[in-house]
């Protein structure tokens, strides 16, 4: 297959698709207490194998390696799909480089443009063709994991979601710009699970197994679906090559529990009591998935347990393309 084949990549009921709801509301949610609690970047840090690395720092890392990997320089026209709270895009802008960010959360938005960054309210997925050819890089730091979702996974969708993709972010990139990238982090099922069993409630499994923990945190909780190794460079061929790959696994994990750790403390505690009450109305009106997020993270703590282990039910892979054609 060539890079001019659409095939199912242009596929209209794929570029048409809503965001999940779930997605949204997670990422309210994570604004009203995360944030709160100190931390504006929920991907994976950088610790190099320093486990005592603060979380600030290992954050700071991840950002700087990614826009090397993608090739940022000064007057660099990036664009970060899914771009959170800003980090890469303020780095890039210290490097010279201008930065565009899409992001489906408002929350995100408003913080964004208080900063004095360009992110626009937007699904990659409904970009029309006034963007094409407008970068020479782009990245997905911890949004491709949104991208589809058990349903479509379930309805043999998921291929179709990361072809579109692919195709999307080729589109974007400037065919004038040698050796553009994309570059991804995105977490990926070690072992595929059925994704029917995820549609069901979690009550339905062992607490202790992989079907229990993968309903909290995908079906019910953040909203999501993982593709498996080897997933991505298939639906990505005719767009782009894989040119590096490295397993940040352990960095997720460090994360993630700095993470869980300092947010326990701080929302269990005295401290917490204004955070909750500036909550309060975000979760009556959204006060089941709240429920469901809640007993996520602090409860079963699905979402650690997923880096936790050796080997982990999951990994997180960085990955590096080049686009071709």
């Amino acid at each position: 297959m060539t890079a001019a084949e659409p095939a199912r990549a242009t596929d209209p009921a794929v570029a048409a698709a809503p965001t999940a709801g779930r997605v949204v509301t997670c990422y309210s949610l994570f604004d009203a207490f995360m944030t709160r609690c100190g931390f504006t970047d929920l991907t994976d840090g950088m610790y190099e194998g320093d486990p005592d690395r603060p979380y600030e720092a290992a954050q700071a890392r991840q950002a700087e390696a990614l826009l090397d990997r993608a090739g940022v320089t000064r007057g660099s026209r990036l664009l970060d799909i899914g771009c959170g709270y800003g980090r890469v895009l303020r780095a890039a802008r210290d490097r010279g480089a201008k930065g565009w960010g899409v992001t489906v959360s408002p929350e995100q938005v408003r913080r964004n443009a208080a900063a004095g960054l360009n992110v626009r309210l937007e699904n990659y997925k409904h970009l029309g063709p006034e963007w094409d050819g407008q970068f020479d890089a782009v990245i997905a730091n911890g949004s491709l994991e949104h991208f589809a979702q058990p349903e479509d996974a379930a309805a043999g969708r998921d291929d179709a979601i990361y072809r579109h993709l692919f195709s999307t972010v080729h589109r974007l990139l400037d065919p004038e710009t040698a050796g553009a990238r994309f570059v991804t982090t995105a977490i990926h099922f070690r072992r595929r699970p059925d994704p029917a069993d995820l549609l069901r409630p979690p009550g339905a499994f062992r607490r202790d197994s992989e079907e229990f923990h993968f309903a909290r945190v995908l079906s019910q909780g953040f909203g999501g679906w993982y593709p498996v190794r080897g997933q991505l460079e298939r639906c990505a061929e005719g767009y782009f090559r894989l040119v590096d790959e490295e397993d940040g696994t352990e960095d997720y994990r460090l994360t993630s529990e700095a993470c869980l750790a300092a947010s326990r403390r701080r929302i269990h505690s005295a401290r917490g009591v204004p955070i909750w009450l500036r909550a309060v109305p975000l979760m009556l009106r959204r006060p089941v998935q709240a429920a469901r997020l809640y007993r996520c993270v602090f409860g079963s703590e699905s979402w650690n347990w997923q880096f936790r282990g050796a080997p982990a039910p999951t990994v997180l892979l960085r990955q590096t393309w080049e686009r071709v054609g």
